[in-house]
């Protein structure tokens, strides 16, 4: 990808070789090379974490599946996954603004998702989610609130904060 040269398409073989991906594979009873998914890395101070992105069915069909495939898991990692490497992002029916969608594209994905584990370093540390929190489960969705709406995105200047929340440089972290 043109802004973020880290995130690279997974074939069948890479995806069977990785338990969660494999595990998530045979729970949708498909085979691995019939997932669409992606890889990059998120930068911060608890290291450097694999991300994973799977797509079971086209993203207008069906939300896709992000996992850390690295670092603490299940409620020991935070209380915001489902099972052990998949993170619980937002809930299924919450309002746009509170969730990812299609048009947002691949890299917003996966700054969600660098974001979500950063915010479960911090949640390690202190017990306290640093960033706003939708309520999980089967419950009603989160209410509207169009100050959460994302921002369109743009490639970071040289000298910005790197969006994958490292707290570096852009240009010394993911756009070197």
């Amino acid at each position: 990808m043109k802004l973020d040269p880290t995130i690279v398409g997974l074939d069948g073989e890479e995806i069977d070789r990785n338990r969660d991906l494999r595990h998530f594979a045979e729970r949708l009873g498909a085979e691995p090379e019939d997932l669409l998914a992606y890889r990059s890395f998120a930068d911060g101070p608890f290291g450097r974490y694999r991300l994973a992105i799977a797509f079971p069915l086209p993203p207008s069909e069906h939300d896709p599946s992000v996992f850390c495939l690295d670092g603490p898991r299940g409620v020991w990692a935070s209380p915001h996954r489902n099972g052990g490497a998949e993170l619980c992002l937002y809930y299924k029916d919450d309002p746009p603004e509170r969730r990812w969608i299609e048009s947002q594209g691949l890299l917003r994905l996966f700054d969600l998702a660098r974001q979500h584990v950063t915010a479960e370093y911090l949640w390690r540390k202190s017990r306290h989610w640093p960033i706003d929190e939708a309520p999980h489960g089967e419950t009603e969705p989160a209410p509207r609130d169009p100050s959460l709406a994302v921002p369109p995105l743009r490639a970071p200047r040289r000298n910005d904060p790197c969006p994958c929340g490292s707290g570096r440089k852009a240009k010394r972290c993911c756009f070197r």
